[in-house]
């Protein structure tokens, strides 16, 4: 009798303690959701779920909650002094690891903003989603495994420019939603009828008042607000694999076990963020170019094929629509015996204005030549010139004239320093000039083996350049070979003779 009584208070006497370690623990778990309500409330990007739950936002709730950095044009490297990352370096991410908290979903989105190419613009989004990933990652005391990501791009981010133009009441709000529904899926089509409409007014408002906030990377944080007593136990270690890039997820890292969740709609995905390049692309800054059609050139009177040696220069500034130019033709070719002579030297200075504007922000360097495609042109040259197709036919002077023309320029390498040209010039050429023959021409039997103006009158009443002609009509054709002779530094000053900069 006295043992079995004493079996069953050893039984109450488990039970009784049983009970007081659930209602301590309880007592911690309602505790730590207390902390962490309080502790956490002033940062919206840290959501918190129920062991079992995870977070579903559509894309407005995400906009509304989620942390962002903004980056500069054409950019993906972190700036440290951002006043967000100063928060979480300094704040927020420290109180994560004190206190322990699990993570069980990640949600990132990186994007660009629709001026530049979508290639361009698809890397990076990619590249700024991974750069905040990785400063998430290094600073937590636990790893991140890879096999519950997945990297979103927002390529082009239509939607968040409609619901930013929603919500600023803007008057063309509706066009642009119409245009970004006809053409969901079509970027380069739907940034052509941007590009143009209304004259290309509301593309321009849009660049200045709503792309900015596009170049951003934001991102929302889930963690699991407590585990019930009866469930808590050791977690198993997953073995960390290689990023898995989905078609159409945003970053999301789920907690095993978790069903899974269409956390936020359906965006075009990209690649992964691809490694920086051990060289730097630079942008054209001076090239070198030749009309080809001016060596096969047939001189009617001299009766032979005379090839016209030509170079010319074109600058390109940064930014806007003008470049600047200076030809040099030089032809001398002659024939002593049969008094036949080509000599020219032609002079010429150009400005062009590119139907495409050349800004660094609507032309990244690194993909093809920022001034392409159609031109216009404004032109002025001086020539001087001797020509003679036998010993009584030569014609020696200078002129000057000057007009416009058109062309158009495309890209021949891959990387877009040989070009090809196209041009048409017409204008006005004015000349004086002086007729000359072989040997004297007042006296034919003198002979001293000279040349001479043709004046059989008073010497002393010649005066050079008596005679006058005038043209008005096409001046130049050109098929012109482009090589870009020098490059402009992107990431610091000078030029160089390479098309690509060493990084160090």
């Amino acid at each position: 009798m006295r043992i079995r009584l004493t079996c069953f208070h050893v039984l109450k006497l488990s039970a009784l303690l049983l009970m007081l370690m659930v209602s301590s623990a309880q007592a911690r778990q309602l505790a730590s959701v207390a902390h962490m309500d309080s502790a956490y409330s002033d940062y919206p990007y840290l959501r918190f779920v129920e062991y079992g739950d995870s977070l579903v936002m559509n894309d407005e709730d995400f906009f509304d909650v989620a942390g962002k950095v903004v980056f500069p044009v054409n950019k993906s490297s972190l700036n440290l002094s951002d006043q967000f990352l100063r928060e979480l370096d300094e704040k927020v991410l420290p109180d994560i690891n004190r206190d322990s908290l699990q993570l069980v979903q990640l949600i990132i989105r990186g994007a660009a903003s629709p001026e530049g190419p979508v290639k361009l613009n698809q890397k990076l989004g990619s590249q700024r989603a991974q750069a905040l990933f990785d400063f998430i990652q290094s600073r937590l005391a636990f790893p991140l495994s890879s096999r519950y990501f997945s990297l979103d791009v927002d390529i082009e981010d239509y939607s968040t420019l409609c619901l930013m133009m929603r919500r600023a009441n803007d008057p063309d709000y509706g066009y642009v939603r119409d245009l970004t529904d006809r053409y969901e899926g079509q970027p380069d089509q739907l940034k052509r009828k941007l590009q143009t409409a209304r004259g290309g007014q509301l593309w321009n408002r849009l660049l200045k008042e709503y792309f900015p906030g596009l170049r951003t990377a934001r991102i929302v944080l889930v963690f699991r607000r407590y585990v019930p007593v009866e469930l808590e136990v050791e977690e198993p270690v997953v073995p960390e694999l290689d990023p898995v890039v989905h078609e159409q997820s945003p970053v999301v890292l789920v907690e095993p076990g978790l069903p899974e969740v269409d956390s936020i709609a359906p965006v075009p995905v990209g690649t992964p963020a691809e490694p920086e390049p051990d060289t730097i692309p630079r942008r054209e800054f001076l090239s070198l170019k030749t009309n080809l059609l001016f060596y096969g050139v047939y001189m009617p009177g001299y009766n032979r094929w005379c090839p016209i040696p030509n170079v010319a220069v074109e600058y390109y500034p940064k930014n806007g629509h003008f470049t600047f130019g200076a030809s040099f033709d030089f032809p001398w070719w002659q024939d002593y015996d049969a008094h036949k002579y080509f000599q020219i030297r032609n002079y010429q200075v150009e400005s062009r204005y590119y139907l495409r504007s050349g800004d660094m922000d609507a032309n990244p360097p690194g993909k093809g030549p920022a001034f392409r495609g159609l031109y216009l042109q404004g032109y002025a040259h001086l020539g001087l010139f001797g020509i003679c197709f036998d010993a009584d036919r030569g014609w020696v002077g200078e002129g000057l004239g000057a007009g416009v023309g058109a062309g158009y320029v495309m890209g021949l390498s891959k990387k877009g320093h040989w070009r090809l040209e196209f041009g048409l010039q017409v204008g006005f050429y004015a000349c004086k000039y002086d007729p000359y023959q072989y040997e004297n021409p007042v006296d034919p039997n003198y002979r001293d083996h000279l040349y001479y103006y043709k004046w059989t009158q008073d010497p002393s009443l010649f005066k050079k350049r008596q005679y006058r002609y005038s043209w008005l009509g096409p001046t130049r054709i050109g098929v012109t070979l482009t090589y870009d002779l020098l490059y402009r530094r992107v990431q610091k000053k000078g030029v160089s003779f390479i098309n690509y900069e060493k990084r160090r």
